[in-house]
């Protein structure tokens, strides 16, 4: 490798003076590194006379030839090197709905000039689905809203979200700045079925909790999508993360709740034995979390979705 090195710098120079500075290594060296290629090749390389050196028609060929192969190789050291430390490769993400508002575009708009060797799949599921799917392999990252840790998986927090209620344009309190969640008692809820989401309807049992009541519920005929039940259903309301105002549908207005409690985080989710690819991921995400204030104060989130 190093002769062949020496013959592309030698067939570029023309000079053995100057090929030799360029390789760091005396005249001599360089000379007898030629002499073994060319008695190695059985082919005459260069043409040689007391004031000159030309490439022969034979030894331009097989400079032009061992250049691109040289570069050729030099590519897929650097690739082999970027996919060891997690900077090259391809990534499975599922991720649920709500994840998918703002912080998965975010996120990836981010990742994409960070990592620009990296290349997505991104997938929606439903929270059991996600995490099956990290215990099954089927996928690399899972980004849920609830911290699933356990042997297998682990997580990293990204994110703490408010939360706005959603309500009809007709409802009472569409003209209202802000709510506090006890002033909701009366109200039924369009919830997301506990089946396909336990720990995200866990974390919202725990926010109920703490406001001091359990919300009477309505039935959601349409479980992907909570905004178009309310369409069909005027005198409900449903607790939903701030950036669902980025999904905007006609006809729903958005209330943002003012009790401080009142959180929903997002955490990035991955195998205990993932590889460097996804930990140089999780690595990149969490500090672009830091950088927006994802995981500050909540009163420093009150306002419009994403808002850092």
């Amino acid at each position: 490798m190093v002769v062949l090195r020496s013959f592309v710098v030698l067939s570029e120079e023309l000079h053995f003076a100057k090929a030799a500075a360029r390789l760091h290594v005396e005249q001599p060296a360089l000379s007898r590194r030629i002499k073994r290629l060319e008695r190695q090749s059985g082919v005459r390389l260069l043409v040689r006379d007391t004031r000159n050196v030309r490439l022969s028609p034979a030894g331009r060929e097989f400079a032009a030839q061992v250049a691109e192969a040289l570069q050729r190789l030099d590519s897929a050291v650097e690739r082999a090197r970027e996919l060891a430390a997690g900077e090259r490769g391809t990534l499975r993400i599922n991720y649920t709905l709500s994840v998918g508002y703002e912080t998965l575009p975010v996120l990836a708009d981010h990742v994409q000039r960070a990592l620009p060797g990296l290349v997505f799949q991104a997938v929606e599921a439903w929270e059991v689905d996600v995490v099956d799917s990290l215990r099954r392999r089927q996928c690399d990252v899972g980004l849920v809203r609830y911290d699933p840790s356990d042997d297998e998986l682990d997580s990293v927090l990204l994110r703490r979200e408010p939360l706005v209620v959603a309500v009809s344009d007709a409802h009472r309190l569409a003209e209202r700045d802000s709510v506090g969640l006890a002033e909701l008692r009366a109200d039924r809820f369009v919830m997301t079925p506990r089946s396909l989401a336990p720990g995200y309807q866990a974390l919202i049992d725990g926010i109920f909790a703490e406001a001091g009541f359990e919300p009477e519920t309505v039935r959601n005929t349409v479980p992907g999508n909570r905004l178009m039940a309310l369409q069909r259903q005027a005198n409900a309301v449903a607790l939903l993360p701030a950036s669902a105002q980025l999904g905007r549908v006609p006809g729903i207005a958005f209330v943002p709740v003012t009790d401080e409690f009142a959180l929903l985080p997002v955490h990035l989710v991955h195998r205990r034995d993932a590889d460097e690819a996804v930990s140089s991921l999780a690595d990149t995400v969490l500090r672009e979390a830091h950088r927006l204030g994802w995981l500050r104060s909540v009163n420093s989130h009150r306002g419009h979705p994403g808002s850092p």
